[in-house]
């Protein structure tokens, strides 16, 4: 009795609902209205489907991906060699993760590489199909050279080093600049293996009384401090 009760009280809201006349008729034409008797179901279902998308967004924390924060791309485990080899880098003072691996030509387009390369990662990382070493995609690694240049240009174009290096722009030209700066950023150790039990804590989720030290080593340090000699 319940159940009838709920079904004819969502056909009754669903038909009071105003909606423009043509809009209705779309509708009804295109079969995207189902059956009396389906509505509850299908009210249920589109709104299951959102329930479980704004949860998998807060779970995953996407909003993260909208700035330029390094630890965002942390989120996902995978990334810690990446992550750790840029933290001990002379690039971490200059530049983060975006500054390298999106376009910088236009806002559009930069968060349109980013929405893309991200789906990719997620869909690899959910299959459990990331390789051992993760190496950059071919339109990856465009953007990354046109990253590079743009951020060293005086360094490329330096009329010094044209002067007393051979064939310095033809070889700027004609290859990347990591197939001589090869441990520019990451180093050479970066694999899923290299870096072992090494997470990085990620801010989001990590408490303010989090240290290092563990608890015990703290007592015992003090302990020693306070001892007279």
């Amino acid at each position: 009795m319940k159940d009838f009760q709920f079904v004819a009280l969502v056909n009754k809201n669903f038909s009071t609902v105003s909606l423009p006349a043509k809009f209705k008729r779309f509708l009804f034409e295109k079969s995207l209205i189902p059956p009396r008797k389906w509505r509850p179901a299908a009210i249920f279902l589109v709104a299951s489907i959102f329930g479980l998308g704004f949860f998998l967004l807060r779970l995953s924390n996407a909003t993260s991906y909208l700035s330029d924060d390094p630890q965002a791309c942390v989120n996902c485990h995978i990334m810690a060699p990446q992550y750790i080899t840029w933290t001990h880098s002379s690039h971490r003072e200059v530049a983060h993760c975006n500054d390298c691996h999106v376009p910088h030509n236009n806002i559009a387009n930069k968060y349109f590489f980013k929405a893309k390369d991200g789906l990719y990662h997620a869909s690899v990382f959910t299959m459990r199909g990331e390789p051992e070493v993760i190496q950059a995609r071919t339109p990856s690694i465009e953007v990354i050279q046109n990253n590079c240049i743009r951020c060293h240009q005086d360094q490329v174009t330096d009329a010094k080093l044209e002067a007393f290096v051979a064939d310095h722009t033809a070889n700027r030209t004609d290859r990347t600049c990591w197939e001589c700066h090869r441990d520019v950023p990451h180093g050479r150790v970066r694999s899923l293996s290299a870096v072992g039990s090494q997470i990085e804590p990620i801010k989001e989720y990590t408490p303010e009384d989090l240290s290092i030290i563990p608890k015990w080593l703290k007592e015992s340090m003090n302990t020693v401090k306070s001892t007279p000699r």
